[in-house]
């Protein structure tokens, strides 16, 4: 009696169910970072300071790590044997190339594989952090103070890869009130704080600000104490001072509507007191009045944040009221 070949129409069916069992598709090779003589770090030539700051690290770190000095080009004439640094047509033309396009401020991807090296990221920083994140992480380098990193060497072999990474901090405002960040702004840099410095060749300053007291200025005598937030009146004079604020700050990603230091010196009128008893907190009606500053900024400057202060007495959430999507508040304990 002749056999069915079960086997056979079993491999076929899974064929049809899963797609073709062609295994002839390059499998990504890794990269021997030891083994990097001749290679070279590849820019754009119309890249920006933060990009040419990048480069420039790599070369002096990787350098210190392997005794390798890469040169720094700006054009090609053989398909691997590249690091990449920034976003440039050479790059998007590789075998590790990538687009930056929709990338964020800081947004980074580290591609590694197939005899090239992929870093870039948005701009300004993406890129800078994405040089920093490669020495740290595939190298061991620490960047302990401005003037000590700690360096351990390649060696004979340092296999890394393949590597197609992406990353996007979730914190967009980063600082540390730490006196060396201030003093010199690249080690700063180097540990990803993005508020240390307004020079372009370290990526700039976040156009994010730090949430403080803003009523003394925004509304006229009110320092020493807090205006009243049920007056609209006052609601009319924060609003106008934002929009002010806005325009001598095109690149805002937030703006400050917060009450003033001091302690518990809130407003005290029939009508504030009933919302702040409702909502068990005195942020009730401070809640109630920067939802209102938002709701009409968001009109005008839909990706700009309201900020205001969790601090002192209004530090207890309101027991119904929620922030719009565009506040944000600032927890200061």
């Amino acid at each position: 009696m002749k056999q069915t070949p079960v086997l056979k129409i079993v491999v076929l069916i899974a064929s049809f169910a899963f797609g073709s069992t062609d295994t002839t598709a390059k499998t990504p090779e890794d990269v021997d970072l030891a083994r990097l003589n001749g290679w070279d770090i590849v820019v754009a030539s119309d890249l920006i300071p933060s990009e040419q700051y990048a480069a420039e690290e790599f070369q002096q770190c990787f350098g210190k790590a392997s005794g390798i000095r890469l040169p720094i080009v700006t054009a090609v004439d053989r398909p691997n044997g590249h690091v990449f640094i920034g976003p440039s047509q050479t790059l998007g033309a590789s075998n590790v190339g990538f687009s930056v396009d929709d990338f964020g401020e800081e947004d980074l991807r580290i591609v590694i594989r197939d005899g090239n090296i992929a870093i870039a990221g948005g701009r300004p920083r993406g890129t800078l952090y994405g040089v920093y994140t490669f020495l740290e992480d595939y190298l061991g380098m620490r960047f302990l103070t401005h003037d000590h990193i700690h360096v351990p060497r390649i060696g004979k072999s340092r296999i890394v890869g393949p590597v197609d990474r992406s990353y996007q901090p979730p914190l967009d405002y980063r600082d540390v009130t730490y006196g060396e960040n201030r003093v010199h702004p690249q080690q700063g840099v180097r540990l990803r704080q993005n508020t240390c410095t307004e020079d372009p060749t370290l990526g700039g300053r976040t156009s994010i600000i730090n949430i403080n007291h803003s009523f003394y200025r925004q509304v006229p005598g009110s320092w020493g104490s807090q205006p009243c937030l049920s007056d609209p009146k006052v609601l009319d004079m924060v609003i106008q001072a934002v929009k002010k604020e806005l325009e001598e700050r095109p690149d805002a990603k937030n703006v400050q509507v917060a009450q003033n230091d001091g302690g518990s010196n809130y407003c005290t009128c029939e009508q504030c007191t009933a919302t702040d008893e409702r909502e068990e907190s005195h942020m009730g009606s401070l809640l109630i009045f920067v939802n209102a500053v938002a709701d009409e900024i968001v009109k005008t400057h839909p990706n700009v944040k309201i900020g205001t202060l969790a601090y002192n007495y209004s530090q207890k959430p309101p027991k119904n009221i929620e922030p719009r999507p565009n506040v944000q508040i600032q927890l200061c304990s």
